[in-house]
């Protein structure tokens, strides 16, 4: 994945907080890696479409809320400083209750974004992109154990399906799913490692649709992927499925 593909223009009326939203977005959805180096300050503000001014200002802040480090010298710049700090299982409850607001419009969200980048990924999706998508799930495959690897890899599949979508909006919009998610995700990765060779064999079968251009099984394998993980979610914290009942319920 290049980092054209990673840094899109700004259009937010607030610049610096989206820069920083992009930014630190890139990181949560482990498009970026500790150690990495962003790229220069001219060509990242271009990238992003902010001034220099702006994103000087980003990077500093992010430095300070130790997201980015900052080293000096011919190969110095800005550099991943952390991934998100998974919680672990005894937070579970927690996390999924901080986020039980906003997290079934999310979770709709998600079924309507991921499953169409599913189904244009399979129209549309070149042999080197599909190779790509081989080799992150079978850098997965018999991994469940090691959950920090698995998450990073479970979210660099997702996202690579949406570039393969060659829809900029679309890969935007499912990294961002996939930034505001990190913590559910990172959270619910603890639940079960038998949650997990279910959530590798569905992607399996995503990749199986894409590659034989198979775009109405690559929507609905998605699909019923996600819908499997909004099943843990809802197990997990039953109150949150009540709240889409009576939604679902109030409006028919």
């Amino acid at each position: 994945m290049t980092r054209d593909d990673i840094f899109t223009s700004v259009r937010s009326p607030n610049p610096l907080e989206e820069t920083m939203e992009r930014i630190v977005g890139a990181i949560k959805a482990r498009l970026l890696s500790p150690g990495d180096r962003l790229p220069a300050e001219r060509e990242l503000a271009v990238q992003l479409g902010v001034s220099r001014s702006t994103l000087r200002v980003a990077l500093q802040n992010l430095v300070q809320a130790g997201w980015l480090e900052v080293r000096r010298g011919r190969s110095g710049g800005a550099f991943v400083a952390r991934w998100p700090v998974m919680p672990g299982p005894r937070r579970l409850p927690e996390v999924l209750t901080r986020h039980r607001e906003g997290l079934p419009a999310l979770l709709d969200y998600r079924r309507a974004i991921e499953s169409a980048a599913a189904a244009f990924a399979a129209e549309r999706a070149s042999g080197a992109e599909i190779a790509e998508l081989e080799t992150l799930t079978g850098a997965i495959d018999g991994r469940e154990h090691e959950f920090e690897a698995y998450r990073a890899g479970d979210a660099r599949f997702h996202i690579g399906i949406a570039r393969a979508a060659h829809s900029p909006r679309l890969l935007e919009a499912v990294t961002e799913i996939q930034a505001a998610m990190t913590e559910v995700l990172d959270a619910i990765i603890y639940h079960s490692v038998q949650v997990l060779g279910h959530s590798t064999e569905y992607h399996w079968r995503i990749l199986d649709a894409i590659r034989t251009h198979n775009s109405e099984a690559a929507r609905q394998s998605m699909l019923d992927h996600i819908m499997a993980t909004e099943n843990v979610i809802y197990g997990l914290v039953p109150e949150l499925l009540a709240k889409r009942g009576c939604v679902e319920q109030a409006k028919s």
